[in-house]
């Protein structure tokens, strides 16, 4: 639901100025913060080499797909039905002039739910992030395929905003390449997101990733805490932890689970289209070679190490799923019952 950065008309503004809010925002690597560290479901692997993190846009994958989806159906049928149903009127020239507005305006929506699926679908699963511990270094996938290089002790990292329409604003770990003179924003990438952007949650997500890079315990520590890993490593997310992953946004709530799962259950349909169109992300070779790590690490974890999940964790969401699938299906049933009722 957030796109900041990721779209052509939300992209991160680039060569330009650091402005005084950013500086104001300014999150140190070497200054420890009193809060405690919270990973926010947000690391792909971790070793005593290198910490890999998902981006800040795969939490809330799928919304965007239904949305656009949504969008293009009533659309698509107004652009084919209309004429049709005048077609009687076809020698007034009022009755055409009014054919080609309405036809006019369902392309254009059409296009702007087109633009709204691709914002997810056919594009990458997610978008992830490597912090090199030994050499220092940061790489992190750009919507467009591309790799932003930096190093990570000449960052510029603060706490970013971003707006989401009807929302408000949102917050994020944000991150600045800049040039020579320290001022110039060459590139720009999301460190950390916590879901919807709440302010609260910077602070801790940020101090887990710095703890990591800058603590002589910091592995260790990470590698303790991190004990569910997501399963997007060089796959796509299944459809069962995609469920997990939805419904985990209310996950301390599980009657607020059952309650919203005709609108979880549809974002998870959006989530697997967008999963199962889209590519895995492969690191080139002269970046991958950077990570290479010792076969006896001991601080290695992945998503093959995860811990079981709890009834509550795992089966409570596939059962709310499919009590959601079938409420939004008889929903849809009785809709289109009414409007072909006559």
């Amino acid at each position: 639901m957030d796109f900041t950065g990721l779209g052509r008309f939300t992209a991160y503004k680039v060569n330009r100025p650091l402005d005084k809010g950013e500086r104001d925002a300014r999150l140190k690597q070497k200054q420890r913060m009193s809060v405690d560290p919270v990973d926010e479901l947000s690391v792909i692997k971790v070793n005593s080499t290198y910490i890999e993190l998902v981006d800040r846009w795969y939490a809330s994958k799928g919304w965007s797909v239904i949305f656009a989806i949504m969008l293009a159906v009533p659309c698509l049928a107004g652009v084919i039905a209309f004429p049709i149903l005048l077609i009687d009127g076809y020698r007034d020239p009022l009755v055409w002039i009014g054919v080609t507005l309405i036809v006019a305006f369902g392309c254009l929506f059409l296009g702007l739910a087109w633009y709204g699926f691709r914002l997810e679908a056919f594009r990458y699963t997610h978008y992830p992030i490597r912090l090199n511990r030994k050499t220092r270094q940061v790489h992190a996938f750009r919507p467009d395929g591309n790799v932003i290089e930096a190093n990570w002790d000449k960052l510029f990292i603060f706490a970013g905003e971003g707006h989401v329409p009807a929302y408000g604003k949102t917050h994020d770990v944000r991150a600045h390449v800049l040039a020579s003179d320290r001022k110039t924003v060459l590139d720009t990438f999301t460190l950390a997101y916590c879901y919807m952007g709440d302010k609260s949650s910077v602070g801790p997500v940020w101090e887990y990733i710095r703890r990591y890079m800058e603590e002589d315990e910091g592995v260790e520590k990470n590698w303790r805490y991190s004990d569910i890993c997501m399963p997007v490593d060089g796959r796509r997310e299944g459809l069962h932890f995609g469920i997990i992953r939805v419904f985990g946004q209310v996950a301390r709530w599980p009657i607020l689970q059952l309650l919203g799962s005709p609108i979880w259950s549809v974002v998870t349909l959006g989530r697997w289209i967008a999963m199962y169109t889209s590519r895995v992300p492969q690191w080139p070779e002269n970046i991958e070679t950077q990570y290479r790590i010792e076969p006896d690490d001991p601080y290695r974890r992945t998503w093959k190490d995860n811990v079981p999940f709890t009834f509550i964790e795992g089966i409570w969401p596939l059962i709310c799923f499919i009590v959601g699938l079938m409420v939004a299906a008889w929903g849809l049933r009785a809709a289109f019952a009414g409007i072909f009722a006559d």
